[in-house]
């Protein structure tokens, strides 16, 4: 019987080890008013070079950095990519995955930045590329996001410093919907040395 409990908590224990943090994105333009137009999505990940102490894994803190007074030497970014994790940018046109963005993986979300750029690869001229910019302020092991209804704006961003944000048990989920939602121009955005190709 020793023997079988030993063996129910060298398990147990192990499971729980081995039990890796989640990070799922769903980013999707609106279907109306992106029809018939191709708008391609990436994303970066950036995050502050100074931030708080991780804590429990599990525990549901609240960010205390002000993510809009971050300065250019405050924070590091990975470059742009457009599915997957880090994938390069290099794959032919009937292959983009056009008006939606998909990412999933082990990833611990609390802190980081999210840029995500949209292009218009529809028009034969280039226009000024679409940003939308999420900071996540609540800690969660387990991190979902959908951002839906996007409109195309260029030469705009949105910073989403204020979402929306609930706790269903160990997971947490963000939702937004960009219905009649311009943004602000990109030289006025504070933070706009994150949207850089670098």
């Amino acid at each position: 019987m020793k023997i079988l409990i030993l063996c129910f908590t060298v398990l147990f224990n192990f499971k729980a080890v081995t039990q890796s943090p989640g990070l799922t994105i769903n980013v999707i333009m609106d279907s109306v008013k992106a029809d018939g137009t191709r708008y391609k999505i990436d994303m970066k990940i950036c995050k502050p070079k100074k931030m708080t102490e991780r804590g429990g894994w599990f525990s549901h803190d609240t960010s205390a950095i002000d993510f809009a007074a971050l300065k250019i030497n405050d924070i590091e970014c990975s470059e742009y990519f457009d599915k997957g994790l880090g994938e390069p940018l290099t794959y032919n046109k009937s292959e983009i995955p056009f008006n939606k963005f998909q990412f999933s993986g082990q990833v611990f979300a609390w802190e980081e930045i999210y840029v995500f750029r949209i292009s218009d690869w529809s028009s034969r001229g280039w226009n000024p590329e679409m940003y939308i910019v999420l900071p996540v302020k609540y800690k969660s092991f387990i991190t979902l996001i959908e951002l839906s209804g996007i409109e195309y704006h260029e030469g705009k961003v949105v910073f989403l410093k204020d979402h929306k944000a609930v706790y269903d048990q160990s997971k947490l989920f963000i939702t937004h919907s960009f219905e009649n939602e311009k943004g602000s121009d990109v030289k006025d955005f504070p933070l706009k040395f994150i949207l850089e190709k670098r």
